[in-house]
């Protein structure tokens, strides 16, 4: 038993700050299953999903004297959310961006109060204030009321393809915005 199982999440993050590789073993076998189980849920490929975790906990590694994190477990869960979405936009996995993100989330894992992710949403906040008014109300009846295409399209009163046509305006646009910041 390693002396770092004893300590809590945050406290190995300190130590994982200071290269302390314990800690950083300690972070992996507290978190890889649930990370596995999280990815799986929209992949349903063991090799893609063990891809993904490699390259987070391999970036977490190389840019841990770097982080400005409060929690772990969300930090991680965040980043292997972006990283199935990488894995999706790159070709190397088949889905859809929005089952992606909300199959992902899991009894939701992370805190909302984490700066990363407080950042995250005014950024989208701002963004969805800049669409058209049709555009911006069907994102946002995708986005935060969960409404299928085809709900919204009954709602209203257009075509299923044009909210298709909308949401893929939208969701370009807000790569290209978030390209910016990152």
């Amino acid at each position: 038993m390693s002396y770092c199982s004893k300590f809590a999440d945050e406290e190995l993050l300190v130590l994982l700050k200071q290269s302390d590789e314990e800690a950083f073993t300690e972070i992996y076998n507290r978190h890889w299953e649930s990370l596995y189980q999280s990815a799986f849920m929209v992949l349903k490929d063991r090799s893609a999903c063990l891809d993904v975790l490699q390259e987070v906990f391999i970036w977490l590694w190389n840019n841990r004297t770097q982080l400005k994190i409060t929690s772990i477990k969300a930090y991680l869960y965040v980043a292997v959310k972006y990283k199935i979405a990488n894995s999706i936009r790159n070709g190397k996995a088949r889905g859809n961006l929005h089952a992606i993100i909300c199959d992902s989330i899991v009894d939701n894992p992370f805190c909302d109060s984490s700066l990363e992710v407080a950042e995250l949403k005014k950024i989208i906040d701002q963004f969805t204030q800049e669409l058209p008014y049709r555009c911006k109300e069907i994102f946002n009846l995708s986005r935060n009321e969960y409404l299928k295409n085809k709900e919204i399209a009954s709602k209203l009163n257009i075509s299923e393809k044009t909210v298709e046509n909308q949401l893929t305006i939208a969701l370009r646009r807000l790569r290209l915005k978030l390209g910016r910041y990152y």
